[in-house]
């Protein structure tokens, strides 16, 4: 199923030259909208895509599913000739995208992105147990930003905050995600948007052989047989992590001999991964261990510090020389 729709995604694209490497975000001088809203946006973001997921992903390509449906609308940017008929419609369309409310909705040409790996390394557990998906056949992508124009990202509160008085649902969203237990770091690109030479795609069966991800961190859940009837918890799940990862201080300490036990697993899911990416994704999978003062006897005064979602992590000097050469 899934080379089907890399192929899929491949022929349509590769056959149609005049098709745009992205679809920008460019809300006009005179809309009254603030420019800086596309600044800001996080070095690296993660998607994750299964057999089931909405538009297309795969290593050449990310789609919303209006491209994959081939409607009118799919090269068009939401801030285009935006009348009011086109803010109440662009207004439901993200309403829609936000909630889930219809997975294969033609007129949907968003697409999702997390700043947060935590989020999406539980999203895994929920894909698994809920449509039985193979942890091989689900995928794990991260972009890197610098390499795309401004414009190509956007964070969805910014999207909802501007067309949430269009629409009920966004409203409510609005409340919601302004919640900081509610909120995950969501950013939405439009349209086709080519991430070949630009990501590193993971599958979640490296994440998940031989108990990786539980080595790296064993407050994560034990991952059986994904099975339909299962209702895994997926929100209320990450918020455990996060307070369980990141303890308050006085939590007992990580010895330097459980660190290296961690940070092994950490060097076997970067096996999977291209020299050009090892370092980033080195840096995140050890920030799951916990912040540096969760660490016993490590030398912090030079350390760097890495922004990531939830918080920032500090990182000692000893791991970039193991992982950033």
């Amino acid at each position: 199923m899934e080379s089907l729709t890399d192929a899929m995604g491949s022929t349509r694209l590769s056959d149609e030259p005049e098709e745009p490497e992205q679809l920008l975000f460019n809300p006009s001088p005179n809309s009254g909208i603030d420019e800086t809203i596309l600044n800001n946006i996080p070095r690296y973001l993660f998607r994750l895509a299964t057999p089931n997921s909405a538009g297309i992903t795969n290593e050449r390509w990310v789609c919303s599913e209006s491209v994959r449906q081939n409607t009118p609308s799919s090269m068009e940017d939401v801030f285009f000739n935006m009348d009011n008929e086109k803010q109440i419609k662009v207004a439901r369309i993200l309403d829609s995208h936000l909630w889930w409310r219809q997975a294969r909705n033609p007129d949907d040409n968003f697409v999702s992105w997390t700043s947060s790996l935590l989020f999406v390394l539980q999203y895994i557990y929920y894909r698994h147990y809920k449509d039985g998906t193979s942890l091989a056949e689900i995928k794990l992508y991260v972009v890197d930003t610098m390499k795309f124009p401004r414009g190509t990202f956007m964070l969805d509160l910014n999207l909802i905050d501007i067309f949430r008085d269009y629409n009920d649902g966004l409203e409510n969203l609005w409340s919601l995600r302004n919640r900081p237990n509610l909120y995950f770091g969501e950013y939405l690109s439009q349209g086709s948007l080519m991430i070949e030479n630009k990501c590193q795609a993971i599958t979640a069966e490296v994440i998940f052989k031989q108990d990786r991800l539980r080595r790296i961190q064993p407050h994560f859940a034990e991952l059986h047989h994904g099975k339909r009837e299962d209702k895994p918890e997926w929100v209320r799940e990450v918020n455990r992590l996060r307070n369980t990862i990141w303890p308050p201080p006085g939590s007992p300490l990580i010895s330097p001999t459980e660190l290296g036990d961690r940070l092994q697993a950490v060097q076997e899911i970067l096996q999977h991964v291209s020299a050009d990416w090892k370092c980033p994704v080195a840096i995140y999978f050890a920030a799951l261990i916990g912040p540096e003062g969760f660490i016993r006897g490590q030398d912090t005064a030079n350390d760097k510090v890495v922004g990531t979602d939830p918080r920032s992590v500090y990182l000692p000097r000893e791991l970039f020389k193991r992982f950033c050469p």
